[in-house]
C-alpha cells in the first residue's frame, strides 16, 4: 500500500513533520474523511473533535480544537491550534 506523509502543525512548532502513514480520518465541517494516498485535493476547515491515523497496523489518536486541512496526493497537512493525544475512547492520555 502507498503511504501519505502526515504534517501537524500548531503555534508551539511542528508535531508531526512528513511521517509516512497508511491513512488519516479527520472530522470536517462537511463530515468525517479518510484520506489516503493519491487522494483528490482539497482544502476544508476542521470540527473540534478527533483524529485518527494508521502506520503499520498501529492506529494513534489525536484531539483537535479545530483547524485546517490541506490535502494533496502525497501529503495531509494539518494546521491547529492545540491538540493532545488521546486514546481509542477520547480520553486524554498524560
Amino acid at each position: 500500500m502507498e503511504r501519505i506523509k502526515l504534517k501537524i502543525i500548531t503555534p508551539e512548532g511542528i508535531y508531526i513533520d512528513d511521517l509516512d502513514v497508511d491513512y488519516v480520518s479527520v472530522r470536517t465541517t462537511a463530515g468525517q474523511i479518510a484520506i489516503y494516498a493519491n487522494h483528490t485535493p482539497i482544502v476544508s476547515t476542521l470540527i473540534i473533535g478527533d483524529m485518527k491515523y494508521e502506520r503499520e497496523k498501529d492506529k494513534k489518536y489525536i484531539h483537535l480544537h479545530r483547524g485546517i486541512i490541506q490535502v494533496s496526493k502525497k501529503q495531509v497537512k494539518i494546521l491547529t491550534q492545540r491538540l493532545y493525544e488521546v486514546d481509542e475512547r477520547g480520553k486524554k492520555i498524560k
